[in-house]
């Protein structure tokens, strides 16, 4: 038998405030019924609206364009940002103009209205700040929908990324904001809900809550209320004050993409406001996802895992390598039993003793393993390639579910080189030919992205006189990406990263955003030479120092390449180091791109200091004085 089923909905009117419509026409069938009820969850009170995150700081092209469409598929009331919508740090206001139109023309696509909300890329400079009341009014506001209030804040004016303590100047200031929040959130008017968008994610950098952020807290009190952030391009949703604190992801940001455990994806936030509080739905292209689908506790366990293992250099000595180890602490931080398992590989150069590991480590247990090395036959310290080890680390999430992190780590003996004298002059204009042969070679590498090997390969060398520290770069690449409109970074070249610091600071490791943000970058010696003059890159500058002004680099086309060259002042090195210096590190690398501008992969010649996907090794690198 056939049943004719006619869904219709009551109007608000006749419904009530604050009620679901019941489904009105049925023709129902005796007995039983195909469905499960009818009252229809949809209250005229209810809404859903979406959350873009982070589309910049090494933005991935189209991924922001291309979640435009999405959105508009699941019809949002209106759709709101935590900002970082441009790449910005720079005050060309040409430039600036170009790139808001670009956003501009992306969100006026949608048919919803589009709230943006500053980020440290968006606001970055008094011509930055201007801009933005120019085109776009307040930094700060607040709005209201059917009962629910919205406040948008600019985490600038608290402090701006990478100058602790310090605000944005400008048309906006800390001061206006927050005596704004004191009335905003002051006023007696009752929210049902209330959503606080902000780009930095003020209560989650340990020790260092700024107190401005602790009084918005205060301010909100006991109200109904979920904060959304972005910037740091790792989901982490967490429960502070007994209200929701959610970190976003990426809407195409940079990012490594290293998957959900480690809050690494692109996605959108579907919210949906009921009268029971919101519903907030991830929105990614593999899916559909709950809020807690990366929690604080679930990043505990990642964080865990990811310091579990580190390495203890061996430094050797004398010309040739024959054999040696290589030693890495396994360190379980972690509350569950943390399982590892590695497998070691060979090069063709020199090859593991043992092919494999595996154990279980207790928590607060550690343990330490020698990967014994041997030398196919002898080969010198500054040919050696590294061989590598491959690492599986897992561990109970606290749900039970498992979390899995995947590391690789290269196998390669220490040594400290010396920075050989002068013989002769050098003469910086990216001719190496009177360097007379370099000693360092750099060929097969594992890819940063996986087990595959890039074709490039270069050879440098590292000498040293009275007034400077020369470093020469000569690569072999067939098949170069330049352009002066691009950054160094977004093009081949040469990159050189020299710190003169004494240790212990020297030779400690940190991600680069840690060490941008305690100021180490600033105090190291960090460069990118191109065979063409890039575009200045306003926003990896901002996060280093400058290149002292009596540096010297040229840089040449060659007939297999190009070459490099770059010279530091000693007197720089003697100030960071206190005295006539006696020691610094050095880790050269080299981008390799197609002729396309497709970034193929990054070669380093040790293990970068700042990286996430090779461990790296405190102190590798390490140059002397010839006589020491």
């Amino acid at each position: 038998m056939s049943l004719r089923v006619l869904l219709a909905l009551f109007s608000w009117a006749l419904a009530g405030p604050g009620t679901a419509a019941p489904i009105s026409e049925v023709t129902a069938p005796e007995g039983k019924a195909p469905w499960t009820g009818l009252e229809a969850r949809d209250s005229d009170s209810d809404f859903h609206f979406v959350v873009v995150t982070d589309r910049t700081g090494e933005h991935r092209d189209g991924v922001f364009a291309g979640a435009m469409p999405k959105i508009d598929l699941v019809e949002p009331a209106f759709v709101v940002s935590v900002g970082d919508l441009i790449e910005g740090y720079t005050e060309d206001r040409a430039d600036l103009l170009e790139q808001w139109q670009e956003i501009d023309g992306y969100v006026r696509s949608l048919r919803a209205p589009f709230f943006y909300v500053p980020g440290n890329h968006d606001f970055s400079n008094e011509v930055m700040s201007k801009l933005w009341r120019e085109r776009y009014g307040p930094s700060f506001y607040d709005f209201w929908y059917k009962d629910v209030h919205f406040v948008v804040l600019n985490s600038e004016l608290f402090s701006a990324v990478g100058r602790r303590g310090q605000t944005i100047p400008g048309p906006d200031t800390q001061k206006a904001q927050m005596a704004w929040v004191e009335q905003v959130l002051g006023q007696d008017r009752k929210a049902r809900w209330t959503f606080v968008l902000i780009h930095q994610p003020l209560w989650d950098y340990g020790d260092r809550i700024h107190p401005d952020w602790r009084r918005v807290e205060e301010l909100l009190g006991d109200r109904p209320y979920t904060v959304f952030a972005g910037h740091i391009h790792e989901y982490t949703a967490l429960t502070r004050n007994d209200r929701r604190y959610i970190t976003l992801a990426t809407t195409g940001g940079g990012s490594p993409m290293r998957g959900i455990d480690q809050g690494e994806f692109d996605h959108v936030v579907l919210v949906t406001m009921t009268d029971e509080g919101p519903t907030i739905a991830n929105l990614m292209l593999d899916g559909i996802r709950g809020p807690d689908v990366r929690t604080a506790a679930g990043r505990t366990v990642m964080s865990a895992m990811e310091r579990a293992l580190s390495v203890e250099p061996l430094v050797q000595a004398g010309d040739l390598f024959r054999e040696g180890a290589v030693r890495f602490r396994i360190e379980n931080r972690g509350e569950g039993v943390l399982k590892v398992r590695g497998t070691f590989e060979s090069n063709g150069q020199i090859v593991p003793v043992s092919s494999g590991y595996s154990s279980e480590i207790p928590p607060g247990g550690e343990q330490f393993l020698d990967v014994d090395l041997r030398a196919v036959k002898p080969v010198s310290f500054e040919e050696l390639e590294p061989a590598t080890a491959r690492w599986t680390l897992r561990m109970a999430k606290p749900d039970g579910s498992p979390a899995e992190l995947v590391e690789t780590s290269w196998l390669f003996p220490e040594k400290r080189f010396a920075c050989v004298p002068v013989d002769g002059v050098i003469e910086v204009d990216g001719d190496v030919g009177e360097w007379g042969g370099l000693r360092f070679h750099v060929g097969a590498r594992p890819a940063s992205g996986g087990s595959d090997r890039s074709a490039v390969s270069y050879d440098f060398d590292v000498r040293c006189d009275d007034s400077f520290v020369y470093v020469g770069v000569a690569v072999r690449d067939s098949d170069l990406y330049l352009s002066e409109d691009e950054v160094g970074r977004k093009q081949d070249g040469v990159s050189v990263n020299l710190d003169a610091r004494p240790d212990p600071e020297r030779s400690e490791n940190q991600h680069f955003f840690t060490a941008a943000m305690n100021g180490s970058t600033r105090k190291m010696i960090i460069t990118a030479i191109a065979p063409v003059e890039p575009k200045p890159d306003t926003v990896f500058d901002t996060f280093i120092g400058p290149v002292p002004d009596d540096a010297l680099r040229a840089s040449r086309r060659t007939a297999e390449g190009y070459a490099v060259e770059f010279a530091v002042p000693v007197a720089a090195l003697d100030e960071r180091q206190g005295r006539a210096w006696r020691a610094f590190r050095l880790n050269v690398s080299v981008q390799d791109f197609d002729a396309d501008g497709r970034h193929i992969d990054t070669l380093w010649w040790r293990p970068s200091r700042m990286g996430l996907s090779t461990t790296p090794v405190p102190g590798s690198g390490t140059f002397v004085r010839a006589a020491d």
